[in-house]
């Protein structure tokens, strides 16, 4: 009677420990969402500013009259999600049911361009794109092709690494502003524990397992969400441990996305979210929207 009386003070003092941890984790996530609220009530509104210190913030932001200019004209028309900014040199990619998609992706774009842009599977010497897909072994990407004349032919692309997607990824950052950026922090904050959004500020992801599925989602900044799970280590191994195995990586850009890259038409915290929230509320419905990118592809950003 008295081990049994001893094992249930442990186990209610563990408990007890165990709620007061829950609890501080709770207040400190709190805090820090009322201070990022605190810091965003004296961060004013570019547009509100007085003339000459806006004058001042487009002499070192370039973009920031267009991008002001984009999100007064979305609000006058009842845009919620605003207009996707156009960048020289990085055409937009849009959802094709997003309003006035087409007229937005012609922005700064001639017609040839875009045409070439809209339909990829058209070469400029008339040969038609028949099938495309990744050989492991010649590391490349493997192009079958009909010319002109009906004669069928392949060739490869070679793409060991994803270095041009994060140049093009860093020239589009000149379409977010840290105004903007700073405002999904302070979202992201309430939807974090106090650990997870610590790991997003210090490193730019952080990991959520999914209560529905079990898989572990790695949630990073201007990548694609890396979906995983953790399975029994190999049978001829001594000891038998979890391994993490990637089952793909989940690229998704709610509205639109500049081509060639991981940069999306809305700040990078803001894709954070919108991939969360969709994970959090439809997880089939993630997977389904999302580009499923193997790991060994570039576009994973592994």
């Amino acid at each position: 009677m008295k081990k049994q009386a001893k094992r249930n003070l442990i186990a209610r003092q563990k408990a007890s420990q165990k709620r007061q941890r829950s609890e501080a984790q709770h207040h400190v996530a709190g805090d820090h969402a009322n201070g990022f609220r605190q810091q965003q009530r004296g961060l004013s509104q570019s547009l509100d500013l007085p003339a000459d210190k806006r004058e001042l913030l487009e002499q070192h932001d370039g973009f920031a009259l267009l991008r002001n200019a984009l999100r007064q004209l979305s609000q006058e028309r009842g845009e919620w999600a605003g207009y996707p900014m156009p960048i020289t040199g990085s055409p937009l990619v849009i959802e094709p049911t997003y309003p006035n998609a087409l007229a937005l992706e012609a922005i700064g774009h001639d017609a040839e361009s875009l045409a070439e842009m809209r339909a990829e599977a058209e070469f400029s010497d008339g040969k038609t794109i028949l099938n495309r897909f990744y050989s492991w072994q010649r590391r490349a990407d493997v192009y079958i092709w009909r010319d002109e004349n009906g004669k069928i032919d392949w060739g490869l692309q070679h793409r060991v690494n994803s270095v041009m997607m994060q140049f093009n990824t860093l020239g589009a950052s000149d379409a977010w502003g840290i105004e903007q950026e700073a405002r999904a922090l302070q979202l992201l904050a309430q939807k974090l524990r106090h650990r997870q959004f610590k790991q997003y500020l210090l490193t730019g992801m952080f990991l959520e397992k999914s209560e529905r599925s079990g898989i572990h989602y790695f949630f990073r900044k201007l990548r694609p969400t890396i979906a995983a799970s953790f399975t029994a280590g190999h049978p001829w191994a001594r000891k038998q441990s979890e391994e993490l195995r990637v089952l793909c990586a989940l690229c998704l850009h709610p509205i639109a996305h500049y081509q060639g890259s991981w940069a999306g038409a809305m700040c990078p915290t803001d894709d954070i979210l919108a991939h969360l929230m969709l994970m959090r509320g439809d997880e089939a419905m993630f997977w389904r929207r999302a580009n499923q990118h193997p790991a060994y592809r570039p576009e994973a950003g592994l």
